[in-house]
């Protein structure tokens, strides 16, 4: 039968093993959830571009209509009769203004759009730094605590 102080470095080593395991894990966990963010951070970003070019697109069309809205003007104003002056003329540069403002709102809210997803993306990134900080400074902590814990039973049982 061994004595009690191989019992007591045994208890130790045991202890200090748990704690080195507990350590591994919350630091792994750490790391993965930082993964986790910044896989989240890479979508937000996609979209980010997504909603930029989903917006010079849908504005690019909306041009594309209105040209064509005015060129449908000019002929039936041509087709009447009516003269480029005055109110007709005052009807068709306030539906080119009108296009034009509808364009821009269009880029407007997809910019506003994008910004919100990048802004996703970089609190997506801060918070997968912080997660592995966390991960290491629980590690750390554990380690700590366990190596404490450690000594303090091994030096009760060497009383």
């Amino acid at each position: 039968m061994a004595d009690p102080g191989t019992w007591a470095a045994i208890g130790a080593i045991t202890s200090m093993v748990g704690a080195i395991d507990s350590a591994q894990a919350q630091a792994k966990q750490g790391k993965a959830q930082e993964q986790w963010y910044q896989y989240n951070a890479a979508v937000a970003e996609k979209d980010a571009e997504a909603a930029r070019q989903s917006a010079e697109y849908e504005a690019a069309l909306k041009r594309k209509e209105g040209e064509k809205l005015l060129g449908r003007q000019r002929a039936l104003f041509g087709k009447a009769g009516v003269t480029f002056e005055g109110s007709p003329l005052m009807l068709m540069e306030q539906t080119a203004a009108d296009i034009e403002m509808d364009a821009l709102m269009i880029e407007r809210t997809g910019k506003l759009t994008s910004q919100r997803y990048e802004s996703e993306a970089t609190l997506s990134r801060m918070q997968g730094t912080a997660a592995k900080k966390a991960g290491y400074y629980g590690a750390g902590t554990t380690l700590l605590t366990g190596a404490g814990q450690a000594a303090t039973s091994y030096g009760m049982y060497m009383k």
